[in-house]
């Protein structure tokens, strides 16, 4: 508009100052509007930051007490401070203690010898660490060592990068097994000193050096103590109330529940230890949430006032009426003000947080009834405040809940315990008579453990006995830097009464499973650690095998007769027997008395197959008293060896327990989850860990079934199928030659050979075979429960599929498992902890949504992107957007209207010009018309 300076061509009446008066006019109310709308949002949301920020501060203080920790403080005083002090947690019961401190607790030290440099080079090889318990007399003289079995040993490799007395250092403490090592100066030169960082006579340490002769310095066991003690291992020793008390720590929990004592000095008479509930940190606390909540209810009053006698209609503040804040003091002042069931303490008024009515419906808090309060039923302030669950049974730990998860109380059973997973060794001689020797030939292998894998060498040397040979095999199992990252680990015995190797894995439930990946058939054979498939044949076990106390020299409970129709065939790492008959070719029928006459008849007739094969094969004989039934094992020299039967006809079957296979024992088992039920719906487990069902119908088992079967009586060896149960593939199974074919009998045996296969037994997945009298089939129904619950039949062989009444594939009538489904189960989301205890009804557990919980959950809720204070500040954002493209509309539309009035001022300027010009030129016409009509007159 200021650039028209001039609009007249002639006339000088539309001028630009006119025309700006006119835009002017138009625009001038429309910014005003503008204007007022966006000073009020932005006083709005600048009000509401401040609401969001006095709530989350009332959020954050509220949050204080939503946890357990918050209520857990306890008082403890002591009458001698600088002797013992102690803490106290909320299960410590109020009390007072009488305690005396005998002797405190040392670490064990022992120091090197004396080195010029820390980077003089020593020598390489191997530093071994045990700990347990040292015998040196009272004349400092050397006299034996007991391993402590609870503690790991650790192995530590000194080689051309490491080899010096700093390397060394750095070695031992990055390796973080319980040694701390440092170089000290003690003016002579430099030594290396090792402290255990455990105290306790069973902690003290054993260093034995192989390799290079120079490591040998760093010898200290009964053979060698280069290294010399500074400070020998010693227990804590000390009273509780005339109760005599060792530990290896100077600090002790569990003497007192809830206690932990912090043993300083010895002490010449009794030390007094008084506790009691200490809530001092939990009423500042809880006077911070009333004080935030009063600023909040403050702040709100102002900014949603309304003053009638301002003006001529009353005038509001910048927040009145406004819903959103409206909405959220409502639902706070409800949350704060609401009242829980099935508890000492309801409200939040019965522990001293009332609202005064007459100072504007603030909050006001008494400590002196919170205490007291506290002090009667701390449990029940807790569950006021914190969502938290008590369980009735000491063994149960509540871990956590969902928001679905309701008040009240649920009944906890427990089918089955978590069971760590286990690797079960082939039995070994030569183990139980120690002095094994392991070398070059003898000392790797590559295990799994917990998903895994690693390859493990063993330290080269003679073993005295066998519990040192498993020492050593879990000292380098869990040595092994991926093991340890990934913080699995296992322990390795030795059993005595089965001499073999056992090992358990530190992990709980279905993925706890230890499995040999590979061993060459010399470490086999030494240590009995197998792949799968290797090992000893076990046949089945019958009733026709057993004696009647169990032992092989006596006789067996029904003489066996044997003659030429007992044939199989066997095969010793692919060297084949032959078809062999019992007792013989000329098939002259034999009766066996004893298990043992009929074991050497076996015995002779396998060692005459394999003669000059250097096969030596072994039968020996097991019973189970349980079942009264026995069955005959198959082994060679070498664990690792692979026994195959083949060609078993109904006579070897049904008489010696032989089927068609490997049939090796069972080595690696898997870990279980816990089961079990919550509120009377069954729970998943994993691990220790039991969950709540998230529906009211709970989770079902996937099953196969097909049609009926056929003549079990017809079946053979041949008769051979596979089962895909919850996606892992089984072995091969078969029931051989079927002697008793009654159809539960049959389901019973079926039942076991799918559920003995190594492959489903390392995967945990099991199934249950009924015969279904309904269809006249065999039901497979898989023992876990969801979506991922299914069985098939991945392939059949011979006539199993006639025989079983069998299809590949999903049968006719089977079914995969569901989950949880319908309306929410009021015990939804509960997670707890089984450690320990028996399979049965486990007590309660009673689950409270505490107030501060619930109030938390409630403002974050407000805060979340879909949340009623996120939506409020979202509109006050966009109205402003809004506001913003308005004054864009509005610019745009005074450009077009400046634009047609100049164009409208430009055309009527140019018809007023005209008219000008005609004026002007009649003007001028005038004289000349003028002359012309005097001259007329004139003649």
């Amino acid at each position: 508009m200021a650039s028209i300076q001039s609009l007249g061509i002639g006339s000088g009446l539309l001028t630009s100052e006119l025309l700006e008066q006119l835009v002017e006019a138009e625009r001038a109310p429309a910014v005003a509007r503008l204007d007022s709308d966006q000073a009020i949002a932005e006083a709005r949301l600048e009000a509401l930051g401040e609401v969001k920020s006095a709530l989350s501060t009332l959020n954050s203080s509220i949050r204080g007490l939503t946890s357990l920790s918050a209520f857990n403080a306890s008082q403890v005083t002591s009458s001698n401070s600088e002797a013992l002090s102690a803490t106290a947690s909320s299960v410590a019961e109020s009390g007072s203690y009488s305690v005396q401190v005998g002797q405190l607790a040392q670490q064990h030290s022992i120091v090197s010898q004396s080195y010029e440099s820390t980077s003089e080079a020593i020598g390489v090889g191997t530093l071994t660490f045990r700990f347990g318990t040292t015998d040196i007399d009272g004349s400092d003289v050397y006299q034996g060592f007991t391993v402590n079995e609870d503690a790991q040993s650790r192995a530590i490799t000194i080689d051309s990068s490491n080899n010096t007395l700093a390397g060394i250092r750095d070695a031992i403490n990055d390796a973080d097994f319980g040694v701390q090592a440092t170089i000290v100066d003690d003016g002579s030169g430099y030594r290396l000193l090792m402290t255990s960082e455990q105290g306790g006579a069973e902690n003290s340490l054993e260093i034995t050096a192989s390799g290079a002769a120079a490591l040998s310095v760093f010898d200290f066991n009964q053979s060698s103590q280069s290294m010399e003690q500074t400070q020998a291992a010693q227990d804590a020793e000390f009273t509780v109330n005339g109760l005599n008390i060792s530990r290896d720590n100077n600090l002790v929990a569990g003497v007192i529940p809830g206690v932990t004592l912090n043993l300083k000095a010895a002490t010449a008479g009794p030390v007094t230890l008084s506790i009691s509930k200490d809530p001092g940190e939990l009423v500042e606390k809880v006077q911070g949430v009333v004080d935030n909540y009063n600023a909040l209810k403050t702040m709100a009053d102002v900014l949603t006032a309304f003053d009638p006698d301002a003006g001529d209609n009353g005038q509001g503040s910048v927040l009145s009426g406004d819903r959103a804040l409206r909405t959220a003091m409502n639902s706070v002042n409800n949350a704060l003000r609401s009242f829980s069931l099935g508890n000492t303490y309801g409200s939040l008024a019965e522990v001293g947080v009332t609202t005064n009515q007459f100072n504007d419906y603030l909050m006001e808090f008494d400590a002196a009834e919170f205490r007291a309060a506290f002090a009667d039923d701390p449990q029940a302030v807790t569950a006021l405040f914190a969502t938290t669950g008590q369980p009735s049974d000491d063994d149960i730990s509540f871990i956590t809940s969902s928001t679905a998860t309701q008040p009240g109380s649920y009944d906890v059973e427990v089918t089955r315990m978590a069971t760590a997973g286990r690797y079960e060794g082939i039995s070994v001689d030569s183990l139980a008579s120690g002095n094994i020797t392991i070398d070059d030939s003898n000392n790797q292998f590559n295990i799994l453990v917990n998903g895994v894998e690693v390859d493990i060498s063993l330290t080269e040397g003679d073993y005295a006995t066998a519990d040192l040979l498993a020492e050593e095999v879990q000292r380098q199992i869990n040595s092994h830097s991926d093991l340890r990252s990934s913080a699995n680990s296992v322990t390795v015995s030795y059993n005595a009464s089965e001499s073999r190797m056992e090992m358990t894995s530190n992990r709980y439930g279905k993925e706890s499973v230890i499995r040999m990946i590979s061993i060459d058939s010399a470490a086999a054979a030494t240590l009995g650690l197998v792949e799968e498939g290797q090992g000893p044949y076990q046949g089945l076990f019958n009733s026709a095998l057993a004696t009647t106390t169990g032992n092989s020299s006596d006789p067996l409970n029904a003489a066996m007769t044997v003659d030429s129709d007992t044939q199989f065939s066997v095969s010793i790492n692919g060297v084949d027997s032959g078809l062999l008959t019992l007792p013989g070719d000329a098939g002259t029928p034999v009766t066996y008395n004893t298990a043992d006459e009929l074991i050497t008849a076996v015995e002779s007739l396998l060692d005459g197959a394999f003669a000059g094969e250097g096969i030596d094969l072994t039968v020996g004989y097991e019973y189970d008293a349980d079942s009264g039934t026995a069955g005959l094992t198959i082994s060679t020299g070498s664990a690792g060896d692979e026994i195959v039967f083949g060609d078993v006809n109904l006579a070897a079957a049904t008489r010696l327990g032989f089927v068609d296979g490997n049939a090796e024992p069972v080595t690696s088992i898997r870990g279980l989850n816990v089961a079990g039920t919550i509120n009377g719906l069954q729970a998943e487990g994993n691990g220790q860990v039991l969950t709540a069902s998230d529906g009211i119908t709970p989770a079902t088992s996937g099953y196969y079934l097909n049609a009926p079967f056929g003549d079990l009586s017809t079946s053979t060896s041949g008769d051979e199928f596979r089962l895909r149960v919850d996606g892992t593939l089984s072995g091969t199974i078969s029931l051989g030659v079927i002697a008793d074919t009654d159809p539960d009998n049959v389901a019973d045996l079926l039942t076991n050979a799918i559920n003995n296969d190594p492959a489903l037994l390392a995967a945990g997945a099991a199934v249950a075979v009924t015969y279904d009298a309904d269809s006249g089939g065999f039901r497979f129904t898989s023992q876990s429960r969801g979506e991922a619950s299914q069985v098939s039949v991945a392939s059949l062989s011979g006539n199993a599929g006639t025989v079983f009444g069998l299809v590949t594939g999903s049968g006719a009538q089977s079914a995969s498992g569901t989950k949880a489904s319908g309306d929410a189960d009021p015990a939804s989301g509960i997670r707890l902890r089984i450690t320990d205890g028996a399979v049965g009804s486990r007590g309660t557990i009673d689950f409270f949504r505490g107030l501060a919980s619930q109030t938390t959950e409630l403002i974050d809720s407000m805060f979340a992107s879909d949340g009623l204070m996120t939506g409020r500040t979202d509109s006050l954002n966009l109205e402003l957007e809004r506001i913003a493209e308005k004054r864009v509309e509005l610019a745009e539309r005074l450009a077009a209207t400046e634009s047609r009035l100049q164009a409208s001022f430009f055309a009527n300027e140019i018809i007023i010009s005209n008219f000008n010009s005609t004026m002007d030129f009649l003007e001028a016409q005038l004289p000349m018309l003028e002359a012309l009509a005097s001259g007329r007159e004139q003649s």
